[in-house]
């Protein structure tokens, strides 16, 4: 999913910056990022988030084309992982050979890139890669639960296909929401074109990120749908490919990196915070880019990850994502339960059943009694009752008594129709402005061909469009 603008491949400037702060085997506290990792100013990652937190103790599962771990930039930060397509390696090994070259890779190196070869450097440095080949539906759920099964904290997808959320890849996402994973996933990058529905970001419980640039518009090609929750870095995004070399490029693969990235800083520094509790922060921390309010393409706004390691963000705000799950899976309950009436399981058809069988008892006994006197009468000479004996129970034919409740009880048995389940998010009200002072550090450059970027407290509310 990320669109390489091309070729800005380890550039003189990359080899200066190289030189200067990151020698091989120095460690990735020495090193500061290159000049063109704008959203390091943006979200003031060095002065404000790293004091707090590196990501220590998370690991983030990247279920993408695999992960090269010879690097230097990933070298002892990526664990054994599993091949979800079938190809028996244990990820370790990116199989991209797309114009992507090392897409897996890339995001990787987002999240935690060591600056020991390009100089590059991922915003949760200490977090550990869970590296997943799948490429497909059915293997995104196989390696879902297999990251979930090891203990990933955030389960990072750049990944999208065209159509609804499939049932095994739902069930694999609440195996995953069940196991206190985030899940995290791109919205798609065809919002200026067909603008389909893709998933995973479209399965319930699912984080779903859009594309900003660095002065936080909306990238063109970001998808424009309900499901979008909030907006991540995701323009002229320099990231490490598979053959070593530093490329730039665009997409919400990038963004969905990215923010995973924060979601580890977060999960580390707070590792008793649930993954509803996360997901809350996350969205609260958000500042309105977009059309005011909820829109669908930025979602909720651009995250803010410092507002949540301070403390800043309201723990009662809303939670649409875990909202939308909690609805689904009351549905799916409630599709599975049986109905009240179908069988001996319904509460009042086994009270039916136990009235017929006591009704029944105490025919069998009338009926003896009754052929008890006829042959007493017999004996005696006496003729025998034409009719029913008083109290007896009906002959074959008549009807029984009526079951269940009577016109002034409950209402039929079994639940009625159940309300469809709905994906779109409430509207948010508008965001509080950010702090008033100047702007906190210098910017470090601007993006290629972009404005120096904005930072976490000078950004501007952006009027209502």
């Amino acid at each position: 999913m990320r669109r390489w603008s091309r070729v800005v491949a380890r550039s003189a400037l990359a080899l200066l910056v190289v030189g200067g702060v990151a020698s091989p085997g120095s460690a990735a506290a020495a090193a500061k990022p290159l000049p063109q990792q704008w959203w390091f100013t943006s979200w003031g990652v060095q002065d404000r988030l790293w004091p707090s937190s590196k990501g220590q103790g998370v690991t983030v599962a990247v279920i993408d084309t695999g992960v090269q771990s010879a690097l230097p930039d990933l070298s002892g930060v990526v664990l054994p992982g599993m091949d979800a397509e079938g190809g028996g390696g244990d990820g370790r090994t990116d199989v991209d050979r797309t114009e992507s070259n090392g897409h897996g890779t890339a995001m990787a190196s987002l999240i935690a890139a060591q600056g020991r070869g390009t100089g590059l450097l991922g915003v949760a440095p200490n977090a550990k890669i869970l590296p997943v080949v799948a490429q497909s539906k059915p293997a995104y759920a196989k390696g879902i639960r297999f990251a979930a099964g090891r203990g990933a904290k955030v389960i990072s997808l750049s990944q999208a296909v065209a159509g609804p959320c499939p049932a095994d890849l739902q069930e694999a996402v609440t195996y995953a929401l069940g196991k206190d994973a985030v899940v995290v996933a791109g919205a798609g990058n065809d919002g200026n074109g067909s603008n389909s529905s893709m998933s995973p970001a479209n399965c319930a419980g699912v984080v779903a990120v859009g594309a900003v640039d660095g002065q936080f518009r909306p990238w063109a090609k970001s998808q424009r749908q309900s499901y979008v929750t909030v907006a991540g870095p995701g323009v002229q995004t320099s990231a490490i490919l598979r053959d070593g070399k530093v490329s730039f490029g665009n997409g919400t693969s990038d963004a969905t990196a990215l923010t995973s990235a924060a979601v580890a800083l977060v999960r580390s520094k707070f590792p008793n915070m649930s993954n509803r509790e996360v997901v809350q922060q996350v969205i609260g921390s958000a500042m309105d880019v977009g059309p005011r309010g909820k829109d669908d393409q930025t979602g909720f706004g651009f995250i803010r990850p410092y507002r949540i390691l301070n403390g800043t963000v309201p723990k009662s705000g809303a939670n649409p994502v875990f909202d939308a799950y909690d609805r689904m899976a009351k549905n799916a309950q409630k599709t599975e339960a049986p109905a009240a009436g179908d069988g001996p399981k319904g509460g009042a058809d086994m009270a039916s059943v136990i009235v017929l069988a006591a009704w029944a008892g105490l025919g069998a006994v009338l009926i003896v009694v009754m052929l008890f006197v006829v042959m007493r009468r017999r004996k005696k000479g006496r003729p025998a009752p034409v009719g029913p004996v008083p109290g007896a129970t009906p002959s074959f034919g008549a009807p029984y008594p009526p079951q269940g409740p009577g016109p002034h009880g409950p209402g039929p048995q079994g639940p009625g129709p159940q309300p469809g389940y709905q994906q779109g998010y409430p509207q948010q009200p508008p965001q509080p402005g950010p702090p008033h002072g100047p702007p906190h550090g210098s910017p470090q450059g601007p993006p290629p061909g972009g404005l120096p970027p904005q930072t976490y407290q000078d950004i501007p509310q952006q009027p209502p469009q």
